[in-house]
């Protein structure tokens, strides 16, 4: 059994090691710890990354100049051809004979492996993974998460979408969602029935609709390890519904892994227990790894949304967490428990100062003349002051902040996606993840104001992505 970082580093150094992803920042504790030597990703890796982390990074948007909504296996496919396209001349001459160990934060897709056979390389992947059709769909994951004892929200699989009926069932608010999706796409509040016409047209049906809970929302990680143990590890509280960040309804805006001190006890040991008996329950059917599970608070009762059977946006924070503490991070036990090697070690669950927060473009597709840097900053005087590198939590002081994943001038941006990631171990929104603080508010208006955006006159060639 592993227990120690530097006996699971060994192991997971003995062949350099490929993550593919929609940004390096998700794989960071593998970055941290010299894990990978090459990532494949939709959006670039920041400046200093390559040589800070010793990896070599492959990037949709850096090619392209766009930065859209390009779902991670159209990025991550669209760059292995372009290597393959490159040639033995080019980029593609470094993976021929090449032998890498799949470290995934999410499964590798066919597409991609047979991208990776084509140019030649020679991919060490983990023992076949258990597929569990019944978790990638959330109309049959919700109704599998109720036969295992948990409490969801009130739904219902309809393959029309009458807003008559379905206010009658549900109230003025309820929540319409596509079989599958992530990251809140596919995720929609509606109140009438100008809402539900564009859902129509884009289909997807049988759509899953649930009643609409008030309430905070919670995410809790959990590890089955290769063993069948079971582990519970921090709370954080999801950012989905803060006001001034440009992100719509549902979609993920952050995480802060301190809030859960300003929620009910009670509520969250709740939580923690139906979250324990869903990993026990995936462990039976034989899934190893981590997951995370999806709460909204009902006062005191936790009614549990979904499950992300992979590793998470908020897995890599996690992490930055667990390395101060010299502990395993979870994303290297994920990776060893995908591969048969049982971990060892009780995660702390108490929580902890660390905050990311996603602001997002709003308004039509701009190019970027200007933009502030990356980096460590602090915020004086009403000004950003730039205060060195940094690359996530570590190197932050109590009233630093990291910001990362900045578009370069010249950057095309389309609508809704991501400005600037600010990394922080001070709060930045209320307990409930509802609103920016004071202090949070003006990060943002700072932030805003440092980017030049000029508007488009000619469509952009992707714009058929959002």
């Amino acid at each position: 059994m592993i227990t120690s970082c530097d006996e699971a580093v060994a192991r997971l150094r003995a062949v350099p090691g490929l993550s593919c992803c929609a940004r390096p920042l998700f794989v960071l504790p593998l970055l941290r710890t010299g894990c990978l030597s090459a990532v494949v990703s939709v959006e670039g890796a920041d400046a200093g990354w390559e040589g800070e982390f010793g990896a070599r990074f492959h990037a949709l948007e850096p090619d392209s100049g766009v930065r859209d909504h390009t779902s991670l296996g159209a990025g991550v496919h669209e760059v292995l051809r372009r290597i393959a396209a490159a040639g033995n001349g080019g980029t593609g001459g470094g993976w021929r004979g090449r032998e890498l160990a799949l470290l995934p934060y999410t499964a590798m897709k066919p597409e991609w492996r047979a991208a990776l056979d084509a140019l030649g390389t020679r991919l060490e992947e983990p023992p076949s993974r258990l597929v569990l059709p019944v978790l990638g769909d959330k109309r049959a994951q919700r109704a599998w998460l109720r036969s295992v004892g948990a409490v969801t929200p009130s739904d219902a699989v309809v393959p029309v979408l009458d807003h008559r009926e379905l206010r009658r069932r549900f109230g003025d608010r309820y929540v319409v969602q596509t079989p599958m999706g992530s990251s809140g796409r596919g995720t929609h509040l509606v109140t009438d029935e100008a809402h539900l016409r564009p859902i129509r047209r884009v289909g997807g049906g049988p759509w899953l609709v649930s009643g609409y809970v008030e309430g905070v929302a919670v995410n809790l990680h959990v590890l089955v390890s290769a063993d069948s143990t079971v582990r519970v590890l921090r709370p954080s509280v999801q950012l989905t519904r803060v006001e001034g960040i440009g992100a719509p309804f549902g979609a993920y805006s952050g995480c802060d892994f301190a809030a859960p001190a300003l929620l009910p006890p009670l509520a969250l040991a709740r939580a923690g227990a139906v979250a324990r008996r869903i990993g026990e329950a995936l462990a039976a059917l034989g899934y190893r790894g981590l997951f995370g599970a999806d709460f909204v608070l009902d006062g005191e009762r936790p009614l549990l949304l979904e499950l992300n059977c992979r590793m998470q946006g908020s897995t890599w924070l996690l992490g930055e967490l667990e390395l101060a503490e010299h502990a395993l991070p979870s994303a290297l036990r994920h990776v060893l428990e995908l591969y048969g090697h049982a971990t060892g070690g009780e995660p702390r669950t108490d929580a902890a100062g660390a905050v990311q927060l996603v602001v997002r473009h709003t308004g039509g597709p701009v190019r970027v003349a200007a933009a502030p840097g990356g980096g460590l900053h602090r915020l004086k005087d009403g000004r950003l002051q730039y205060c060195g590198a940094g690359f996530g939590l570590l190197e932050c002081g109590p009233d630093d902040c990291v910001l990362l994943q900045l578009p370069s001038p010249g950057t095309v941006l389309l609508p809704g996606v991501p400005l600037v990631r600010i990394v922080a171990r001070h709060t930045l929104t209320t307990p409930d993840g509802s609103a920016l603080t004071a202090p949070g508010r003006q990060l943002v208006d700072v932030l805003r104001a440092g980017f030049v955006l000029e508007p488009l006159e000619e469509p952009v060639g992707s714009a058929a992505a959002w």
